[in-house]
């Protein structure tokens, strides 16, 4: 019996020695602080630092850790394996934390309370330059009871934190609210207000108001999307999303008041406005757009898929179209037709009937008129078209204004709006003279060429078949020979330069608008 008390008074002043060491000297502090590094690191899979820890009013407990080098939180309560009741101050520019890699400043302060299998955690402070307020309940594998409020912070921050492109330029209030969260199960919503927002990329720096709201259901997410300002809205609506198999769809209305403020992203002045609605589709990592507008007076249909954009019009206005693209307006048209831009290999390649085709009142139709009497804006052409094919600065094509009793052809054209140059066959029939010729020279400055020969061959032609009906052979054959040995007056009488002076007038126009 002595013995055993002997035995225990000696494990009892052995505990006390090592109790002392340990709470009590700073040499013990050193070797409990590294043990418990050590302990938490293999508990988390982090690098975990105590630099600081007070035992000595145990059960309550402070300490400091350093979270992987980064961010440093401080500890302050009650913590034992059965309960965890602790306040916490979070602080740091750094935060790298089981997959979380925030390089963000913040600063925040809340409280732990629970077990380690379910655990309440409750914040607020400074984080993505604005103010946060937080509680969530965290179990070993999932988050339960999520709300998370972030108030005025940046948008390009809170979207580099979470991986995705930052184009989004402004302040953001976000109110995110979850029952259950894990990767492939969540069940909640968020909500996304910017009331200053920009996207430099595509219109510098028009602000516009956005509005989100995103549904999570296990793998699903339905979402709506409302953007508007002074340039006008777009609406996005009925939008699903599936996690796994990276499908998306939704439907939109567009209603742009002013392309020009678009120059930057289109690389070129649209002028007035764009209605449209339609759907958008992504699978099989596509992207498939269609949708209509009748913003050109007729209806067009339009669908963008694997970077060729295809549209299909039904009596769209020549004008309305021309003026959207900052072109002149020397004719007046209904479209039918097709457009296809393979935006990959920078290719347009144009297909179209025109019907109800008329000149418009402009410098070209009042130079005719005054130099031959010509009134050119009462005449319809409606067997008309235009084909053509545009690659490197260069457009190929074809030119038909027809209604059967006068024309314009230009064909075998060639313009190169990069070199300026223009270069073209053309056949023309104005006050009942058939004309052919070529175009050539700059854009600003054209040149024309007449063929004489074919305009001589045409007016023998003409000469030879008023005396096609005699029945006598003999008399054909004088007047024949006569016509052809006295070619050089006959010359004389066709004024050649006069012609020349009408075509230049009448092609002119296309060119110096």
């Amino acid at each position: 019996m002595k013995a055993f008390w002997k035995y225990l008074l000696w494990l009892l002043s052995f505990f006390t020695l090592v109790t002392y060491y340990l709470f009590y000297t700073s040499l013990g502090e050193g070797t409990l602080r590294h043990f418990l590094g050590n302990y938490l690191s293999d508990k988390t899979g982090n690098h975990l630092e105590v630099n600081h820890l007070n035992l000595k009013n145990y059960p309550i407990v402070s300490m400091m850790v350093v979270i992987n080098n980064g961010a440093e939180v401080t500890l302050k309560g009650t913590a034992n394996i059965r309960e965890i009741n602790m306040d916490y101050h979070l602080i740091g520019d750094t935060l790298h934390y089981n997959g979380i890699h925030l390089n963000e400043k913040m600063n925040i302060t809340g409280n732990m309370s629970g077990t380690t299998s379910e655990l309440l955690i409750t914040g607020k402070g400074e984080v993505f330059e604005g103010t946060t307020q937080f509680n969530f309940v965290k179990t070993p594998s999932y988050f339960k009871y999520t709300n998370i409020n972030l108030k005025d912070v940046n948008a390009q921050k809170v979207l580099t934190f979470l991986h995705r492109r930052a184009v989004v330029k402004g302040k953001a209030d976000i109110d995110a609210n979850f029952k259950h969260y894990e990767r492939y199960k969540k069940d909640g919503d968020v909500l996304i207000h910017m009331k200053r927002a920009f996207v430099p990329s595509l219109i510098g720096t028009v602000p516009f108001a956005l509005k989100t709201k995103i549904k999570f259901s296990d793998l699903e997410y339905f979402y709506d999307v409302g953007i508007k300002s002074k340039i006008g809205t777009c609406i996005v609506s009925d939008g699903y999303y599936h996690q796994s198999k990276k499908e998306a769809k939704a439907h939109y209305i567009l209603d742009i008041k002013e392309l020009a403020y678009f120059k930057k992203f289109f690389k070129h002045r649209f002028n007035g406005g764009f209605a449209s609605s339609g759907t958008m589709t992504y699978r099989d990592k596509k992207i498939l757009l269609t949708g209509t507008t009748k913003q050109f007076g007729g209806l067009a249909e339009y669908s963008y898929a694997q970077k060729t954009l295809k549209v299909n019009m039904e009596g769209i206005s020549l004008v309305k179209a021309l003026k959207l693209f900052s072109y002149p307006t020397v004719l007046s048209s209904d479209i039918y037709g097709t457009v296809d831009f393979n935006l990959k290999d920078k290719m347009v390649f144009i297909n179209t009937r025109l019907k109800k085709t008329q000149f418009r009142k402009n410098k070209m139709t009042d130079t005719i008129f005054n130099s031959t009497g010509i009134d050119v804006l009462k005449d319809v052409y409606n067997n008309s078209s235009f084909v053509g094919g545009y690659q490197n600065s260069v457009l190929h094509s074809t030119l038909i204004i027809d209604n059967g009793k006068k024309y314009l052809y230009l064909t075998n054209t060639r313009m190169n709006s990069k070199a300026n140059t223009i270069d073209s066959d053309f056949k023309l029939k104005i006050d009942g003279e058939e004309i052919y010729g070529e175009i050539y020279g700059t854009l600003k400055d054209p040149k024309f060429s007449i063929d004489v020969q074919k305009f001589i061959k045409r007016k023998l032609s003409k000469t030879l078949g008023k005396w096609g009906g005699t029945k006598k052979r003999e008399a054909v054959a004088r007047k024949i020979n006569a016509v052809k040995s006295d070619v050089s007056k006959k010359l004389e009488e066709i004024d050649v330069e006069k012609i020349k002076k009408k075509t230049k007038h009448f092609l002119n126009g296309f060119f110096e608008q």
